[in-house]
């Protein structure tokens, strides 16, 4: 997920890069002027416009999903959600199923309360591409930094390369040959890697 996130100036306090040594040293020996003082910006990353695209197909499994979402939300919360976030995060079996837009902190918050999956079909990956190309579209997404799809098995893909980087995330334990496009990034983890825990707010 860090790998989207997009790096920009930050305008706020820079704790990390800020000396204590001197402003303390500036205050003792000069009074009340400090000899620097912390840094007011920063080049960090942030999420600005992004898919999370969830498999709710009748073989997914609540444990891992939540797991999975529940690593996103904390790479998300630590990434702060500056500026003005874009997120979607979308449920599919054969369909569309939902659709959950993240503008705030408090939107990811409320979300992952009350997270539930909805769907129980068969697999197919291009509903959600054709979903989100339809949004590219109308103008919901400016500049989407791509889209991360997660799945536990094989389904039918997009056969054009879509105009935005794409990763699929497949959670086997089997360590089966997942077949992707070449367009499309791949990464397997195993249910292990994704025990199920509390919500972290």
């Amino acid at each position: 997920l860090r790998k989207f996130m997009s790096h920009r100036p930050d305008v706020r306090e820079n704790i990390d890069e800020f000396d204590p040594i001197y402003y303390t040293y500036g205050l003792r020996t000069y009074g009340n002027v400090p000899l620097i003082d912390s840094l007011e910006s920063s080049d960090s990353p942030h999420v600005d416009e992004f898919v999370i695209a969830i498999d709710t197909s009748g073989s997914t499994m609540r444990g891992p999903v939540m797991a999975f979402l529940e690593e996103a939300y904390s790479a998300l919360r630590q990434s702060g959600l500056g500026g003005r976030p874009n997120l979607h995060i979308i449920q599919c079996d054969d369909a569309v199923r939902s659709d959950d837009v993240v503008r705030s902190d408090a939107d990811l918050r409320r979300l992952m309360s009350g997270f539930s999956l909805v769907g129980g079909g068969g697999t197919d990956f291009r509903p959600v591409f054709e979903y989100v190309d339809g949004l590219v579209a109308s103008g919901e997404f400016g500049h989407l930094r791509g889209l991360m799809y997660f799945t536990d098995g094989k389904g039918t893909f997009p056969e054009r390369r879509p105009g935005y980087r794409t990763a699929f995330v497949f959670c086997d334990d089997r360590y089966r040959d997942h077949e992707i496009p070449p367009w499309a990034m791949r990464l397997v983890v195993r249910t292990v890697d994704l025990a199920p825990g509390e919500v972290r707010t």
